[in-house]
């Protein structure tokens, strides 16, 4: 097939997003498709020469303001004489002349959020627009994905989203080198988040520290400026760090932490790429939330109550969790349905059958 994956992104090509984008289009191409990557940025595109290779990166900048329809045009049009057979968009939100791309060729939306939950937090005119020309691109698509069962089955989609599986995050296992066992006195956890996200929950992780002082916590992304509230002296700000940079905390870690506060979004499920991440390097998990690809309880993944105070409540299994896998790792062949070659032979499939079924005329 000829994919054009289409996507406006403004958080540069390391950011967690785009990394996954590079992997599912690389994977695309290594299974023999032809794949053209189309990113509307407001970013310096020279920021992006390097970001991919292997695959064709068409960029098209803009300057935020009133001509950013304008310019989404002259990217439609681009993607249009690039005479794909599928059009993979990862939804966000109307843009001019999106819809009617969308119904020329076939075309499958990703779906990462519930939107109408995000948007409510961005300023009411946004959310106004965005509340009234949702439509005109979910009604133009032929098929969709969700990262999550709870997503798909949300009112918001459920009208629209009529042709729809669920596929939940994936990463290039062979990336990755499984840490070997730690032999540490005491436990050392890890934390992999960004900033200005409420519901990663620091704060419970923060509560937690407080409980075992004899713990060390390791708090990755996110630079001690960045969270004003006091935080015990066993728990360290590491800042941003490249892959490189906080690949030798991984192999000193007993335990990973995943988000412990997604009821500040709504949510009680999802698929994040932090844990698989975790799961690659062979690190059990405290979730405060239901995985996608672990619905059923796991020995290695401990899922504690999406509320307040959850480590708090749970301190007692947390640490029954903590100790028994002290010196042990999470076994490659647990989490192989994890891999991007797994995943992306279900989405390329699915695309295929959506291309094959046509266009909405």
């Amino acid at each position: 097939m000829r994919i054009a994956y289409l996507i406006h992104w403004n958080e540069g090509p390391d950011s967690g997003v785009f990394k996954k984008v590079v992997s599912q289009v690389t994977e695309w191409s290594r299974q023999g498709h032809e794949v053209g990557l189309f990113l509307f940025t407001a970013g310096d595109p020279q920021d992006w020469k390097d970001a991919i290779k292997g695959v064709q990166l068409i960029i098209q900048p803009y300057s935020k303001g009133m001509w950013r329809n304008s310019e989404f045009r002259k990217l439609v049009y681009r993607v249009d004489q690039w005479k794909p057979d599928v059009v993979y968009h990862r939804f966000e939100t109307h843009y001019s002349r999106l819809p009617e791309l969308l119904r020329k060729i076939p075309s499958v939306l990703e779906i990462n959020a519930n939107d109408i939950t995000e948007m409510r937090r961005r300023n009411i005119f946004k959310y106004t627009h965005h509340t009234m020309t949702r439509e005109k691109v979910l009604r133009s698509t032929s098929g969709f994905i969700f990262v999550s069962s709870e997503i798909m089955d949300s009112e918001h989609f459920r009208r629209q989203a009529k042709d729809r599986i669920v596929i939940g995050n994936s990463i290039a296992l062979q990336d990755f080198t499984p840490a070997p066992p730690t032999d540490n006195k005491d436990p050392r956890l890890i934390f992999i988040g960004e900033p200005r996200s409420s519901w990663n929950g620091i704060d419970a992780i923060a509560d937690m520290a407080r409980m075992h002082k004899g713990w060390h916590f390791d708090i990755i992304g996110i630079s001690p400026s960045e969270y004003k509230k006091s935080v015990p002296e066993n728990m360290k700000f590491h800042g941003k760090l490249s892959k490189s940079q906080y690949e030798p905390f991984m192999q000193q870690a007993d335990v990973a932490l995943g988000s412990l506060a997604l009821y500040r979004r709504g949510m009680n499920e999802a698929s994040p790429l932090k844990v698989r991440e975790y799961l690659a390097y062979g690190l059990p998990v405290i979730n405060g939330y239901v995985d996608t690809d672990f619905k059923e309880e796991v020995p290695f993944i401990l899922r504690i109550p999406n509320e307040s105070r959850n480590t708090v409540k749970a301190s007692a299994e947390i640490e029954k969790f903590v100790k028994s896998w002290q010196g042990r790792r999470v076994d490659r062949s647990d989490v192989e349905h994890l891999d991007i070659a797994v995943k992306e032979t279900v989405r390329l499939a699915y695309m295929k059958r959506i291309r094959e079924k046509g266009g909405i005329r």
